[in-house]
């Protein structure tokens, strides 16, 4: 039973319809939320697990997300745009004056009526980095 399976809901089982000649006999398992399993035995089990309901609901939630209509911010791509790169820059300046890579600085923003203001930054300093600037040398 594969992984699918187990995450499925069950299902009465309404119907076993034989399908196929000899040597190739599959078995259809009619259920009650009107999909059909197809098994190579007939089950004897009350219930079977629905994978196309699985498979559904997970379709549903994602058709939801997309369905959703998009906000529009009232700010113009030239704000953003400023915003952003002085965000960057206090990124940059921080990097420089820790003498660490630039993606070893973290800038957190808040929108604040509608401007980006810094919240607070975290530097990741490695034992290396640390030792370095624990005695005041330069890298």
């Amino acid at each position: 039973m594969t992984t699918e399976h187990r995450k499925a809901p069950r299902r009465d089982v309404l119907e076993i319809r034989r399908i196929g000649n000899w040597g190739h006999v599959q078995y259809m398992h009619i259920l009650s939320c009107g999909h059909m399993e197809t098994r190579p035995r007939a089950s004897a089990s009350p219930k079977l697990a629905c994978v196309a309901c699985l498979r559904i609901d997970s379709r549903v939630i994602e058709m939801k997300s997309v369905a959703s209509p998009a906000r529009i911010s009232d700010v113009t791509d030239d704000e953003m745009a400023t915003a952003e790169t002085e965000i960057y820059l206090a990124q940059a300046t921080i990097a420089s004056k820790f003498g660490v890579p630039i993606d070893s600085v973290d800038v957190v923003t808040v929108d604040d009526g509608g401007n980006l203001r810094v919240r607070y930054a975290t530097v990741f300093l490695t034992e290396k980095d640390v030792r370095r600037i624990a005695s005041n040398k330069e890298r």
